[in-house]
């Protein structure tokens, strides 16, 4: 049945965003029913739709006649959402604009994800993935640049400029340049958005009576991609915490090679650990050493620790080769330390363990036979009491966002945590950041700064029962408590699902956790380990080739899971609004990185690769689906359809092309595909980028210049600024406060970033006295070290 019993979508979309979307919202109940255009869908043969188009409805609509157009409009009357990807004019000619369907049906919510969205330089342009991520520079910024993203973007020379990275330590082919991964981070974050962007849309119907246009872009997506690196500061030398090296293209990524040839990621890194268990043997280092995780031998993350990996990394890579792979994971989860077997998507949809949590399933397809993919990544509890009664819709009204009017505390940690709060306080949500007395570190750097953007922060000492009353007098006051810890530490608080249940049986409650429940539940998990145990640094690096794995700058594991509890937050939300109950929900890491190699599906019984791979050179996936070199930079061409190769045919140098029987049909290009890389090549070499680009736009050809400088550009643009897709806001430490901004609107129910970047316990004397603490109370208390206030806060 599942949390969305009784929705019905109406799925419009091709490509991979809104396909993706729409899975998750069948797998938790919704009655999806796919409208099949009769010219056919250009992405038909990705392997994705596999997965994507599960549990989905078909019917086939024309809906450039008036007949079949008419059939849509009777199917709007009893439909929930509308999801489409069509052009913003495609969309008006249609009649599908947000509109025109609420004249039909007031309570139906119009997902929309586009291209580029609203903006004026990008709108026209063809909304493919790769095009995409060649338009905003993602190229660039899969292995990093040089001293960060924020360096480059604030054009500030970087920490110890004169020093590169060792030899071996930057991954990815040898050569320079942008790198193209398999991950399609533009959509993938769509994807995350356009589900997050409806969840809060039906929650806020509940709330209003009123359907919504939801709207998000893949142009969104690729600034999902860099939200918390694509960030513009006014004093970075005034807060020493502010910079971190691991986006650095010079920055260890903790991926070393073994004893047999297999690949591990070893994060965070403790030399000192990594030592002793080379130097042992597999008999006698085994158990847990409590001392190497209390010791102070982790690498931090300062400019100086930078140098430091520098100095380190070759003794670490000599380590790594005295053992097998198997070793190093078993003594790390013998000694609790962070160590991952880089896997290929095959090898992690045949993982047991994955398949008995869930986040694989194993389902006969009506074409393919019994075959495994993805599950479900959102997960629901029961709710935690019978139905009680609750406000008929459309009782009351909301202002600022679609989740005003919620209290959110999040005791989030890292990135895995708190990014998600950060989406629901940009919806609406009033989101209560509860720091550590000894988070004053991590609140300052860039990671904290990006994560905690619209929040407010109370720094209390939970371990002193005065600390610890705070929190549940707070708890009695939240809709939601969001948390990331790991199993146990909840129940040590006294804030365990079974006690806050049996207190607050209306509270949605979310642990999200960094691998499957199973073995590996209690293991520290990582963006990096998640993503080597999913299969997509193994893709990204185009490991099948012979390549070393690469952790993707751009990465959505740790920002993916947070968005998968956004997500599941607002639809628990949504049913509480229908049912007057809460519930708890989840998610993992390791479910954020299986959705983003979700491409992938096998043949249990005989496992073989059914997707498209990178190159050896990462160039691209095909002939046509690829970048190149061009005599002055680079160009990438996404050539889709039949007639998009026509219109190739038709560029001069490329005529030639339609009369060779080599390349005749999609089958005998597909047959001589490198000869047709080679033909472009040398073409694109030839010529500038610019050129290159004018020719083939110029006759209709999608390609788009690979545009390292977009990053630059986009905090200089005003546009950008005025339609919300940058911010402005203001931070205690750094001064002005400029990222990635509003990644999905709404028609009704207005978004807007609150405030800037909170600082640690910020606001714990407004919070406090919101309790009803006196001000002589609070000093007391500061006094005591059961709270922080912050210099400067009020």
């Amino acid at each position: 049945m599942g949390i969305l019993s009784g929705v019905r979508v109406l799925d419009l979309s091709w490509g991979i965003a809104g396909p993706m979307a729409t899975m998750m919202l069948e797998d938790n109940g919704a009655e999806v029913v796919r409208i099949q255009p009769p010219q056919g869908d250009p992405f038909a043969n990705q392997s994705g739709y596999v997965v994507w188009h599960r549990g989905a409805e078909r019917i086939p609509l024309d809906l450039h006649r008036e007949a079949d157009a008419a059939s849509f409009r009777e199917l709007v009357e009893n439909s929930d959402i509308v999801v489409s990807a069509f052009s913003s004019e495609a969309t008006r000619r249609l009649g599908l604009s947000h509109a025109a369907l609420a004249e039909i049906n007031p309570l139906v919510i119009s997902c929309s994800i586009t291209g580029y969205g609203h903006h004026s330089d990008h709108q026209d342009r063809p909304g493919i993935d790769a095009l995409v991520a060649a338009r905003t520079g993602l190229f660039f910024d899969q292995r990093g640049r040089v001293g960060t993203a924020m360096n480059y973007i604030g054009r500030r020379e970087p920490p110890s400029p004169e020093f590169g990275p060792p030899d071996g330590m930057v991954r990815g082919v040898d050569r320079p340049g942008p790198i193209f991964p398999r991950t399609n981070w533009p959509s993938l974050g769509a994807a995350h958005l356009a589900i997050f962007g409806i969840a809060a849309a039906l929650r806020a119907r509940e709330v209003t009576g009123r359907g919504q246009a939801v709207e998000t872009s893949l142009l969104q997506g690729a600034l999902f991609a860099g939200s918390l690196v694509w960030q513009r500061v006014e004093r970075p030398e005034d807060s020493p915490l502010y910079w971190m090296w691991p986006t650095d293209s010079r920055s260890i990524e903790g991926l070393f090679e073994c004893a047999d040839g297999r690949w591990v990621h070893h994060w965070s890194l403790w030399p000192a650990w990594v030592r002793e268990t080379a130097s042992a043997s597999s008999a006698t280092a085994t158990g847990p050493d409590t001392d190497f995780r209390r010791s102070s031998d982790r690498i931090g993350m300062t400019a100086e620790d930078l140098l430091v990996t520098h100095f380190l990394y070759p003794e670490l890579a000599e380590a790594f080769k005295r053992l097998p792979a198997g070793d190093w994971v078993a003594q790390a989860e013998a000694n609790e330390m962070g160590v991952a077997l880089v896997r290929s998507p095959l090898e992690a949809l045949l993982d047991e363990s994955f398949l008995a949590d869930g986040c694989v399933a194993e389902v006969d397809h009506p074409q393919h036979g019994r075959i495994r993919h993805i599950g479900n990544p959102l997960e629901f509890g029961e709710p935690y009491a019978e139905s009680v009664p609750t406000r008929p819709r459309g009782a009351s009204e909301l202002t600022g966002g679609p989740l005003a009017g919620i209290k959110v505390l999040d005791l989030g940690l890292g990135v895995a945590g708190p990014f998600g709060p950060r989406m629901l306080a940009d919806l609406g949500a009033d989101v209560i950041k509860i720091h550590a007395l000894h988070d004053t570190f991590w609140a300052g750097t860039h990671m904290g700064l990006g994560t905690n953007r619209g929040k407010r922060s109370i720094s209390v000492n939970l371990k002193d029962p005065r600390g610890s009353e705070i929190l549940h007098q707070l708890i009695d006051q939240a809709d939601v408590i969001a948390t990331n810890w790991r199993p146990g530490a909840m129940a040590r608080l006294g804030i365990d699902e079974d006690s806050l249940r049996e207190r607050r049986p209306d509270l949605v409650i979310c642990n999200s956790r960094g691998y499957e429940k199973g073995p590996r539940s209690d293991l520290p998990g990582t963006d990096q380990t998640a993503a080597a145990l999913c299969g997509t640094e193994w893709e990204d690096g185009a490991c099948s080739s012979g390549n070393p794995p690469m952790w993707s700058r751009s990465g959505m594991g740790d920002t993916g899971n947070a968005m998968l509890s956004a997500t599941a937050i607002a639809l628990a939300l949504f049913d509480r609004e229908r049912t007057g109950v809460g519930r708890s929900v989840s998610t993992s890491i390791v479910n954020a990185t299986l959705l983003a190699t979700s491409y992938a599906w096998i043949d249990p019984e005989d496992p073989e690769v059914t997707w498209d791979q990178v190159d050896a050179d990462q160039w691209g996936l095909s002939a046509l689906y690829r970048m190149y070199e061009t005599s002055d930079g680079y160009i990438a061409i996404a050539v889709i359809d039949e007639p998009a190769w026509a219109a190739l045919c038709t560029v001069p140098g490329f005529e030639r092309l339609a009369a060779d029987i080599r390349f005749s049909d999609p089958t005998a290009r597909a047959e001589h595909d490198q000869a047709l890389s080679e033909e472009m090549a040398s073409w694109c070499r030839e010529r500038s980028a610019a050129e290159a680009f004018k020719l083939l736009d110029s006759n209709r050809v999608p390609a788009e210049v690979v545009n390292e400088e977009f990053c630059r550009d986009f905090f200089d643009d005003p546009e950008a600024l005025a339609l919300g897709l940058r911010a402005q806001t203001n931070s205690a430490s750094v001064g002005l406060f400029e990222d990635v901004g509003q990644l999905v609107n709404f028609s009704d129910t207005k978004e807007s970033v609150q405030r800037g970047p909170c600082e640690c316990g910020e606001h714990t004397a407004e919070i406090l006295a919101e309790l009803g603490y006196t001000a002589e109370q609070i000093e007391a208390l500061a006094s005591d070290q059961v709270v922080l206030v912050a210099d400067g806060a009020t």
